[in-house]
């Protein structure tokens, strides 16, 4: 009974801890009957390593679906300001022929309150409750959760205009990594189930 209640408590711990990203909203243009066979990635950041891990990520994975994608860190240098100017000039004279553009809409921090998950009162005597003190102190715990909104639009290159939008929510990501990791596999399979990428 006692491990049961440790093993309850460890697997509740692991899932209120781990990050998940969600795709919040959608849009695509109707009656496009247009698919894309070479976006350029575009990560929109203040930190040319996130835009370059980002880039690179979403790149390699849809290589594994074989779609051919440009990191635009490749066309666009760390000097220039990314613009509508700047990706117009980068994607002329190759065979890009849409642009995928993920920006940051809001960063914030949540503070959650979450009641005990085994529902039981507690001792101090540990004669009748042997979960250690060290593991459960009180009736319930508080954490602070980021939450980071990304907003992905998806341009036409020829028409330049936009053809497909998404946001995505992540919630208590550990690190940069864990948001590329999972907006860019939510992503990839969107513009894929949509049609867009081919």
């Amino acid at each position: 009974m006692r491990m049961k209640y440790f093993v309850v408590l460890s697997l509740v711990m692991m899932i209120t801890s781990c990050s998940s990203t969600k795709v919040i909203s959608s849009w695509k243009q109707e009656d496009l009957g247009k698919t894309y066979h070479h976006p350029m990635i575009i990560g929109v950041s203040d930190s040319q390593q996130t835009r370059q891990i980002y880039e690179k990520h979403f790149v390699a994975e849809l290589a594994k679906k074989n779609i051919t994608a440009t990191p635009s860190y490749k066309l666009i240098s760390s000097k220039q300001k990314i613009n509508r100017d700047t990706v117009i000039d980068a994607v002329k004279g190759t065979d890009i022929d849409a642009a995928l553009v993920t920006y940051l809409v809001s960063s914030e921090t949540e503070v959650n309150y979450q009641e005990s998950p085994l529902n039981i009162g507690y001792s101090d005597e540990s004669d009748d409750m042997r979960v250690s003190a060290t593991l459960v102190s009180t009736r319930g715990r508080t954490n602070d959760a980021e939450i980071i909104t990304l907003k992905n639009d998806l341009y036409d290159a020829k028409s330049r205009s936009l053809v497909w939008s998404a946001q995505t929510r992540s919630v208590a990501p550990e690190s940069i990594d864990d948001v590329v990791i999972g907006v860019t596999s939510l992503l990839i399979d969107e513009l894929i189930s949509d049609g867009m990428l081919k």
